[in-house]
């Protein structure tokens, strides 16, 4: 027994290091994001990158299972959640052009609220009056990030915490998925749809017939396509390798250690994006942020926290009621045994 605690002890820290070790690796594509914001469109951008993350996906499916790993019974669903992927990824490279890294952090993280909220009406799940105070938590939290004037709130803020709704049906979408979709297959369908809505931007706006907007979000979406250079095609292809490293690491660490376990440290992304926008753009956060980031990452480790209560509740739930089951059924055999 102790063997076998200490195996699970093992998998689930080299889950953790993976998750971190992914999450450091993706910090760094939003700080080429960032780069890109004033001198590509961002459409092109995620067209490219998803070229290039294919390949190595791709070639892994393929090695894992031949042409049959590609086969999915659920086609709609895996591009659905490509979709979300997309909208998620694109909104929050567009937020990334106006906000510094540690604002454009802590709104994203606004994420676990958001897939409390959708629970409810999606999977049918109960929330408790706990999670409620954690998610009005949260939102306070975003108020402080914000810091709303007389002119309301930057338009890039919205676009972090849309990017956290995409993520929350991204996240739920992947719930669904579980039982019958790998992680490697559903990157794919991922990329997949990826290329596909940014190859169809591209051909919309790629002449860059709409980029009349004055703000940089605006332009970093309907900036015209152009030819990148040798430098801007290094980082292209880097941004692709590293989403698809960035995906192998999260799904491999789930798939190692308890989801209960390693959840938390989705969070240790923070403090590295805090310190990539000190290092290459000077960023400090200021004490509202550090509050408010303070309330979200707080209300969201509750959250995590009260789902693994709820599902430890379950599960005891269900044993008791086996158990239970277990001692009636001898007791039912002899009665139809004496009737007879």
């Amino acid at each position: 027994m102790e063997s076998s605690s200490r195996d699970g002890d093992d998998t689930t820290l080299k889950g953790i290091l993976l998750l971190v070790l992914g999450l450091t690796v993706f910090s760094l594509q939003d700080v080429i994001m960032k780069v890109f914001s004033s001198q590509m469109a961002v459409q092109e951008v995620i067209f490219l990158r998803g070229l290039v993350t294919l390949v190595p996906v791709s070639l892994c499916l393929y090695l894992s299972g031949g042409r049959g790993a590609f086969a999915t019974s659920k086609l709609f669903l895996s591009c659905l959640r490509g979709a979300a992927g997309f909208v998620c990824f694109s909104t929050f490279s567009m937020a990334l052009a106006v906000l510094p890294l540690a604002d454009a952090m802590p709104l994203y993280y606004t994420a676990p609220l958001f897939v409390v909220m959708f629970s409810i009406p999606l999977l049918g799940e109960q929330v408790g009056w706990r999670s409620w105070l954690a998610i009005c938590a949260g939102f306070l939290g975003v108020v402080f990030v914000a810091q709303p004037g007389e002119g309301g709130i930057e338009p890039a803020m919205i676009l972090a915490i849309i990017s956290a709704c995409a993520y929350s049906a991204q996240s739920l979408l992947a719930r669904m998925l579980g039982p019958t979709e790998s992680a490697l297959r559903m990157t794919f369908y991922s990329m997949l749809t990826f290329v596909a809505l940014s190859g169809a931007m591209g051909i919309v706006f790629g002449s860059g017939w709409l980029d009349r907007f004055g703000h940089p979000s605006a332009q970093y979406m309907f900036r015209a396509w152009s030819v990148p250079d040798l430098a801007q095609t290094a980082l292209i292809v880097a941004v692709g390798l590293i989403a698809a490293a960035g995906f192998y690491c999260i799904s491999q660490a789930y798939r190692l250690g308890a989801a209960s376990s390693i959840a938390p440290f989705e969070y240790s992304s923070l403090p590295v994006a805090v310190l990539w926008g000190w290092l290459f753009w000077g960023d400090i956060p200021g004490s509202t942020t550090i509050t408010g980031s303070a309330l979200i990452v707080g209300s969201g480790l509750f959250i995590l926290h009260r789902e693994v209560v709820k599902r430890r509740e379950t599960r005891r739930t269900a044993a008791i009621r086996r158990s239970a089951e277990g001692k009636c059924d001898p007791l039912m055999t002899d009665a139809a045994k004496a009737s007879m």
